[in-house]
């Protein structure tokens, strides 16, 4: 492996780069740089050595479906190519128009997101996301006035990513404790969030604290909408599996050994049913939760 796929790996597993779409186009970029460095000799040892790197790659983050989307979209067309003179220009045209793909999802679902937001609008956010805060810049500079309640998202203080974000580009930031969703709900009018997954029945699995925030919105009476494309259906719970949730190093909570005796949990992840989501923003429109099986029919072919 080139150290700088070992890289980009290690930097998925230490959150150094997060939020399902950048690990996605990060996992695509590997496969570019692995296919590009690549010494195989026949079609079959050069899909082997990508498969090897996507069984890699899905393990670094396991509850990443956008991820394994990725990588499914790419190797299947891969495989389909015939002529292995000119595979590695064909894999890096695959990886290319994907993540272009990407990008122009991320700018639709901003365009439809923004048509949400209103003057005066209080929204709380939780996490770091990139459609969210796609979402967000766009109703800045369509001049919409609003303000945007953060989460700080411990352990690992993803929501200072969104805060600093937000802040530069002139929108109004109040960062906040975890803890004190209940304190702040009573002044929201609307709770967006973005999803790492949207499983078959409409509910996502997101940040872990996710799930909390929807049922104290639904108790104020406060909309929840989330954020995340089509890309990131979890196409395996079609047939019964469950999405699996990543359980993270203790010590991102506190030192075991200050500890002694206390077992400490870190889910990475909860997930929040459908029966909570007003609506799921996708690059295709807004959609009801119940509706998303049919939405991303045929969507990784």
């Amino acid at each position: 492996m080139i150290p700088a796929i070992a890289k980009i790996i290690k930097d998925i597993k230490d959150l150094k780069i997060q939020g399902s779409t950048n690990i996605s186009t990060a996992g695509v970029e590997c496969i570019r740089l692995a296919a590009k460095h690549s010494r195989a000799k026949t079609k079959r040892a050069f899909i082997s050595e990508l498969e090897r790197l996507c069984v890699t790659l899905s393990k670094a983050r396991v509850t990443e479906p956008a991820l394994r989307n990725a990588l499914k979209y790419v190797m299947i067309r891969i495989k389909l190519h015939e002529d292995f003179k000119t595979i590695k220009e064909y894999t890096e045209q695959v990886c290319r128009n994907y993540l272009r793909e990407l990008r122009d999802m991320v700018k639709v679902i901003a365009e439809i997101g923004s048509g949400l937001i209103e003057n005066g609008d209080v929204i709380l956010t939780h996490c770091h996301s990139e459609n969210v805060t796609a979402i967000l810049l766009a109703s800045k500079k369509q001049g919409k006035r609003f303000r945007v309640i953060v989460t700080e998202t411990r352990p690992m203080y993803q929501g200072l990513i969104t805060a600093r974000a937000l802040s530069k580009a002139g929108i109004k930031v109040t960062l906040c404790v975890d803890s004190a969703i209940g304190y702040v709900m009573k002044g929201v009018k609307k709770v967006l969030v973005g999803c790492d997954a949207i499983l078959v029945d409409g509910s996502i699995v997101n940040k872990i604290g996710t799930f909390p925030i929807a049922v104290l919105a639904r108790d104020f009476g406060v909309p929840f909408y989330v954020a995340g494309g089509t890309y990131k259906f979890a196409t395996e719970t079609v047939l019964g599996r469950q999405e699996p949730i990543e359980n993270r190093d203790p010590k991102e909570v506190a030192d075991p050994r200050s500890l002694p005796g206390v077992e400490i949990i870190n889910p990475s992840f909860d997930v929040t049913p459908a029966e909570f989501i007003k609506i799921l923003i996708t690059e295709k429109g807004v959609t009801r939760p119940e509706w998303i099986m049919e939405l991303s029919r045929g969507m990784f072919l």
